[in-house]
């Protein structure tokens, strides 16, 4: 999810917390467990530290190892270690578990995200997403905005989030029910061979759509039970050189092995080519989508590479 999401995660399990006995019974330990639910609800993230070296290095190492199990466990005692040490070593494992909780749903609710996470690792670097929700929802957003004012205008905070939890709960449920209807609808259209990826987009009724053919991709939209398709790709030719001689940069290498619907097309300069590379799942800015842009000369030699953040339109010559 995004980071305003997070926050406000954070912020309603605090709420949470009142059902709490050690919390309800013990107030002045509230701005400890805003603590540990608000930063351990950003914790993992602490990888934005590789936007520093370069957009390229952070693509690739974004929800990677500060997602997983080890990297889940050092941030849930050092954040709860903290705020134990604040309070005179006292409620440990108060803090612990809203600790736990907090990085927790982060890790879950960026498994719900099309860019998914290595949340297994080291056990398994496989990449989880389960493509249920958009990487910031406007549903999920509103229900902590109204549990939040409502906590400050005097309700019971507990209740109230537990409430709120519910509600994102079956939101979630519903959407997953959702698109496995969906995926059953499109797979009852078409011919044996043909896979479908849905692409969660702001409303729930409103789907993206990736359809992978021998050889092509067709990209369109699930819109009030209408289906209309957009573009119609070629898939790069395995064989083309100019395109081989790109496979060996390191981002490319990343980018096949990471989606299986990435996309190459070729643009022939007075001194060479560039080979724009992308992955079709990502085609919004709050998705952060990227482009790998490789240069070569004319004799296909390396000459440099880029990786271009921001919104993308994937031109449909192959």
């Amino acid at each position: 999810m995004d980071t305003a999401t997070h926050i406000m995660t954070g912020v309603g399990l605090a709420g949470l917390s009142f059902l709490d006995p050690t919390v309800a019974h013990h107030p002045e330990i509230l701005s400890s467990i805003v603590f540990c639910t608000v930063v351990g609800s950003n914790a993992p993230d602490v990888d934005v530290i590789h936007k520093f070296r370069g957009n390229e290095i952070y693509v690739q190492k974004h929800r990677g190892y500060s997602h997983s199990i080890p990297a889940q466990g050092f941030l849930i005692l050092g954040i709860a270690g903290v705020a134990t040490i604040a309070n005179g070593g006292l409620y440990f494992s108060t803090f612990l578990f809203w600790s736990f909780l907090a990085v927790l749903l982060h890790v879950l609710s960026d498994i719900c995200n099309i860019y998914g996470t290595q949340a297994l690792r080291p056990w398994n670097n496989k990449w989880i997403a389960l493509n249920i929700l958009p990487i910031f929802d406007p549903f999920i957003m509103l229900l902590h905005i109204l549990g939040t004012v409502l906590w400050i205008i005097g309700l019971p905070p507990g209740i109230m989030f537990l409430s709120v939890y519910i509600l994102v709960l079956f939101y979630i449920l519903l959407r997953y029910v959702i698109q496995q209807k969906l995926k059953k609808q499109l797979l009852s259209y078409s011919s044996s061979g043909v896979s479908y990826t849905l692409i969660p987009m702001f409303r729930i009724n409103h789907w993206g759509i990736i359809a992978s053919f021998n050889d092509r991709y067709k990209l369109g939209k699930y819109e009030n039970n209408r289906i209309t398709w957009s573009k119609d790709l070629v898939k790069a030719n395995k064989k083309n050189k100019i395109i081989s001689a790109t496979h060996k940069d390191t981002f490319v290498h990343f980018l096949r092995k990471h989606s299986e619907y990435v996309h190459a097309n070729i643009i022939e300069k007075m001194d060479g080519y560039e080979v724009h590379w992308y992955d079709l799942r990502y085609q919004s800015r709050l998705d952060e989508p990227y482009v790998a842009i490789i240069k070569l000369d004319r004799k296909l030699n390396f000459v440099k590479s880029e990786v271009k953040r921001g919104f993308i339109t994937v031109i449909e010559k192959a």
